[in-house]
């Protein structure tokens, strides 16, 4: 799809010939991007695929973490509940006595205490490979007290996917389509599993790129769809707001969320879901507009820039949050 004045309703307030300079830039510069994808006001104005097409679902990797934290809502009342509550077979087994204090909360914003994979990257490959990875996070000591400081880990996700199917009483996949994706229309066309055979909280949801987009305008919507509330919109705005300090090292954003990155970006409001190999789904509530990039799960030079520096100018400014429509991709 070729963005062009034709393509993109004038009370959208877009400029196609940036959006076209943004596709021109990825084509000349940047072979591992897949795809980008930008709506405004519910209204999709670029769809464009490199080296894969529509149907093709994309790894989404890390943004699995922000579909996750949207599922948290309506299903945990309390979030200071702790997390062992949920594990009674593994009680015995717990060393770190530090693990009575865990709460979902410390699980959706990163502060449990467990090893992040940014600063120990065996204890990720150990995790990742134990017969049963549950267990071992929850048997391994901690590297700081519950709340003290933010350590991004993908084991702190999984852990909250299997507290969410003990919660729900549905496997983590089942629950995904039922309270997520299926009210939205979008398809779940995989999810790999760890040894136990739950789906890996911490990543790796294929999605196509435009069912992701789909699910970002469920959170510009506050979590309407169609005149449906699928996802409480007072959780979804507790959700993007700045719970923590994180410490820079998702591309210098410094702010997360409930499984969100939180920060601003040419002076807009901006959420992020991100995953490696730069997937992202990008929220700004300002000027009602969510975009969807994907690359190459391989290790590349980064992407978002073109977010930043090339779709958020193509956006005209004279749009008040009223107008929001309800997404019609």
């Amino acid at each position: 799809m070729t963005p062009n004045s034709s393509l993109i309703p004038a009370t959208v307030a877009m400029d196609a010939a940036r959006l076209q300079a943004a596709v021109d830039h990825v084509t000349a510069r940047l072979p591992h991007v897949r795809s980008l994808l930008v709506a405004r006001c519910g209204q999709l104005v670029l769809e464009q695929y490199w080296n894969c097409t529509s149907a093709d679902p994309q790894d989404f990797q890390s943004v699995t973490k922000s579909l996750l934290g949207a599922m948290c809502g309506g299903i945990f009342n309390n979030l200071q509940g702790t997390v062992l509550d949920f594990f009674p077979e593994f009680s015995a087994d717990v060393i770190d006595l530090r693990w009575r204090h865990v709460t979902i909360r410390h699980l959706l914003t990163m502060t449990a205490g467990l090893q992040s994979e940014l600063t120990h990257p065996a204890y990720d490959d150990a995790w990742f490979s134990a017969d049963d990875p549950v267990k071992f996070a929850l048997t391994q000591k901690l590297v700081a007290d519950p709340g003290a400081t933010f350590h991004y880990s993908n084991a702190s996700t999984h852990l909250l996917g299997e507290v969410l199917a003990r919660a729900t009483g549905e496997r983590l996949d089942t629950a995904l389509r039922s309270r997520l994706l299926d009210p939205i229309g979008a398809e779940l066309h995989a999810w790999p599993t760890d040894k136990v055979g739950r789906p890996f909280g911490s990543g790796y949801v294929h999605l196509t790129p435009l069912h992701a987009l789909r699910f970002g305008q469920l959170v510009l919507q506050r979590g309407m769809w169609n005149g449906m509330s699928v996802v409480d919109g007072a959780w979804l705005q507790a959700s993007i707001q700045p719970q923590v300090r994180a410490y820079e090292w998702m591309e210098g954003i410094a702010w997360y969320g409930y499984l969100w990155w939180v920060t601003r970006e040419a002076g807009l409001e901006a959420w992020y879901a991100t995953g490696w190999g730069g997937q992202y789904i990008a929220v700004f509530p300002q000027v009602q507009l969510v975009v969807v990039m994907t690359g190459e799960t391989v290790d590349h030079p980064n992407h978002r820039y073109v977010i930043r520096e090339l779709v958020l100018p193509a956006v005209g400014h004279d749009l008040t949050e009223t107008q929001v429509a309800p997404g019609s991709f």
